[in-house]
């Protein structure tokens, strides 16, 4: 994302691929490096970012992680602290030297800065080499990590035919995931590494479970390391992007709606490939289990407190979990079947089909991303698909939606279903959002954090639609 009007300040710690050193500019007063973007820049897609890095200090660098970040909205400022390494054997530039704990205390160096500087060596060690998570943090945030996975990719290309025809690039690297894109003369790969979380299932299996049942609609794996949790994808294509018309929102709902359709007869088989049991029971027992104590999730320091509950709407919800019960209980004994559900069907996590219709229908469009599927009610994906939509959009794109189901039940039945999943789908998300914040440290990206409250705010409006409803 980017606003100009605003402006992001990015401080680097770089350090060493090997030693527990890090960079510092400057013969007398030193410094960690800065670089200043144009925009409101969400540095997790950190390409424009190392570039302003390597123009600033001359060092190739990867980015290994956020240690901190903070927003001014009166200054329409966004700071961020960013953990980076050289790719490979660095020589510092002229001006600068790599420091290590020994030396730091005996340098002038502002104490923010210091501070910093102190907290990443303490860290380090002497040996580089990337192991599991550790204190919550993730493969890809440690040294060593992103050699290790472009040699992987390298030798997989190489097996296919496709060897490598440049350096791999980091696309994306945040705390769910990180993208490396690997260039070849037929056309880019993609290496994804995700995260394990409670609610993340094997993305490697299920993706390739679901290729095998929708070709031409899922990506086909090229490659996977499962033990590490590497899914290696051809170019999917063009992504559709959030701002797509009407039109096309439509035309993508109803392709998602068929492959539902097709997958509901293989719940059982989704289930035994790797795809997460999320259906009407299991979302009851997680709404009596939680929201009884929901003050503890707003005590989580990667929750953000800005934008948590008020006690009364904590209190709601509390009272809430009968009458939401009561609505999975309602779509448990809905025709319409448990089904495959993506658990984060938005326009960026779909793209444009190449060669056309892969299902025959208008339109041929491939939808990727599959971390959180699961088997669940239809409907919860159109919660996402549609939550952003004013009336204008939503309405023929839920109405495009419902049409695909006709043969398994009657509109008013669909509809009122739709007006169930409203409530306890914005729940479903709710969960989501709260487990994956509750097994990350801090910092956590600013919109991650404040994600929970947000889906708990809409379960609530939901269900006082509903109560309206019912008086009426």
């Amino acid at each position: 994302m980017s606003d100009p009007a605003w402006r992001t300040l990015i401080r680097w710690v770089v350090v060493h691929p090997r030693l527990p050193e890090l960079l510092l500019l400057g013969t007398g007063a030193r410094t960690l490096p800065e670089t200043d973007l144009p925009g409101r820049v969400w540095t997790a897609e950190g390409e424009a970012a190392t570039a302003a890095l390597r123009e600033r200090t001359g060092i190739d660098a990867v980015m290994l992680r956020s240690l901190d970040q903070r927003e001014d909205e009166a200054a329409r400022l966004r700071q961020v602290t960013l953990l980076a390494e050289p790719r490979g054997e660095a020589a510092p530039p002229a001006g600068a030297d790599w420091v290590g704990g020994d030396r730091l205390a005996g340098i002038d160096l502002d104490e923010r800065d210091r501070q910093v500087a102190v907290r990443v060596l303490d860290g380090l060690t002497g040996d580089p080499a990337p192991g599991p998570a550790v204190d919550g943090l993730q493969p890809w945030a440690r040294r060593g990590w992103f050699g290790d996975a472009e040699r992987w990719m390298a030798g997989a290309m190489a097996e296919l035919g496709r060897a490598a025809s440049g350096p791999a690039a980091q696309v994306r690297v945040w705390e769910l995931s990180c993208v490396l894109r690997g260039p070849s003369a037929a056309g880019d790969v993609y290496l994804k590494a995700a995260i394990d979380s409670p609610l993340f299932g094997d993305e490697c299996a299920v993706t390739g479970a679901l290729a095998a049942r929708f070709p031409g609609r899922v990506p086909t794996p090229l490659a996977v390391d499962g033990r590490r949790r590497w899914l290696l994808l051809d170019d999917v294509g063009r992504e559709i992007g959030w701002d797509a018309p009407v039109e096309v929102r439509e035309d993508v709902i109803r392709a998602f709606a068929r492959i539902q359709v097709e997958a509901a007869p293989q719940a059982g088989a989704l289930l035994d490939a790797g795809c997460l049991d999320r259906r009407p029971a299991w979302l009851a027992a997680e709404a009596r289990r939680w929201l009884p104590d929901i003050e503890a999730t707003g005590r989580l320091p990667t929750i953000d407190q800005a934008t948590w509950l008020s006690a009364e709407e904590m209190a709601e919800l509390r009272a809430a979990v009968p009458r939401l019960t009561e609505l999975c209980a309602e779509l448990a004994a809905d025709p319409l079947p448990t089904t495959l559900v993506h658990g984060d069907l938005h326009l960026d996590n779909v793209a444009v089909a190449a060669g056309g219709a892969a299902d025959g229908a208008p339109g041929g469009y491939v939808f990727f991303d599959w971390t959180d599927a699961s088997v669940g009610h239809p409907f919860l994906d159109l919660v996402t698909f549609v939550w952003d939509d004013g009336d204008e959009l939503r309405r023929p794109v839920v109405d495009a939606y419902l049409a695909e189901w006709a043969a398994v039940a009657p509109p008013d039945r669909l509809r009122r279903a739709w007006r169930t999943v409203e409530a306890v789908g914005s729940l479903h998300h709710a969960i989501s959002y709260r487990s994956i914040v509750e097994h990350l440290p801090p910092p956590v990206e600013r919109h991650m954090a404040a994600s929970t409250a947000f889906w708990l705010r809409r379960t609530l409006a939901a269900l006082r639609r509903d109560a309206g409803a019912r008086d009426a």
